[in-house]
């Protein structure tokens, strides 16, 4: 499950989210304007339950989840293109 946690703190940090590790291994994710949403703990008893509470956090604080494709990602970008 850790690759899966990894996989969204990679993708908030490009979002311009602010994740930061404490003493104890909390994950705790900080929205863009550094307002602190949710924690995912280093050991969590059930990782794929607090994978889905953290993901639905996140989401419900504008993170878009799962994160685009790269086509996507491109034809985003060719619509903010145009005029």
């Amino acid at each position: 499950m850790a690759d899966d946690i990894d996989k969204v703190i990679s993708w908030a940090r490009s979002q311009g989210w602010t994740i930061a590790i404490d003493q104890n291994g909390y994950r705790r994710f900080y929205r863009p304007d550094g307002a602190y949403v949710v924690r995912y703990p280093a050991t969590p008893s059930n990782a794929r339950r607090r994978l889905a509470e953290v993901i639905t956090a996140l989401r419900g604080n504008g993170l878009p989840w799962p994160a685009p494709s790269k086509s996507e990602q491109r034809a985003q970008r060719r619509r903010e293109r145009e005029p």
